[in-house]
C-alpha cells in the first residue's frame, strides 16, 4: 500500500489468501461421522493390511535382491524364517556383484524386509529376527512370470 491507504500495482498483482465470508466456525468432532473401524468407511478390521496394489508391487519386485527374498520366503515351509537362514539363501544365489555377507545382511534387515513390510508383503519382527511371507495373488502371479522367463 502506498502512503495515502490505496494498493499499489504491485499489491494488486499479489494473490490474496481465500477467507469464506459466510461460515467463519471451525469444523468440531461431531461434525465427522465415525464407524467402528477407526474412521474409515467399509468393514475392514483395524488390524487387516491394505491390499497390495500393481504400484506396490512392481516396486517391490523391481529390485533383484527383494525378488530373491520374496522367492525364498514363498518357498519357505514354515511360518517364519529366521533372517540368517533369509541372508544363507541370498548369498547362495548369487546376491549382486561384489556383495559380501555382511553387506547382504545388512541390506535385507534395514533396508529390504522394513520395505517390504511397510508395503505389506512381509511381517517382519526385526526384535525376534524372524519374517513371515504375506501371499498377495499379484506378487504371486508376477514372481512367476519373472521366474519363468528368467529360465528362458
Amino acid at each position: 500500500m502506498d502512503g495515502n491507504g490505496r494498493k499499489s500495482r504491485q499489491d494488486a498483482k499479489r494473490p490474496q489468501p481465500f477467507i469464506p465470508v459466510d461460515d467463519h466456525r471451525s469444523p468440531v468432532m461431531s461434525d465427522v461421522s465415525l464407524d467402528s473401524t477407526d474412521g474409515r468407511s467399509g468393514t475392514d478390521s483395524p488390524d487387516a493390511a491394505p491390499p497390495v496394489t500393481p504400484d506396490t508391487a512392481f516396486a517391490a519386485l523391481a529390485d533383484q535382491r527383494r525378488r530373491i527374498v520374496a522367492t525364498a520366503l514363498r518357498e519357505h515351509t514354515g511360518d517364519t524364517m529366521a533372517i540368517e537362514a533369509l541372508v544363507d539363501y541370498v548369498v547362495s544365489q548369487g546376491a549382486p556383484s561384489g556383495s559380501t555377507r555382511r553387506h547382504a545382511h545388512t541390506s535385507i534387515a534395514d533396508v529390504e524386509l522394513p520395505k517390504l513390510d511397510d508395503w505389506s508383503l512381509v511381517e517382519y519382527d526385526s526384535a525376534r529376527k524372524t519374517v513371515r511371507y504375506v501371499a498377495s495373488p499379484l506378487v504371486e502371479g508376477l514372481l512367476a512370470q519373472i521366474t519363468e522367463h528368467d529360465d528362458r
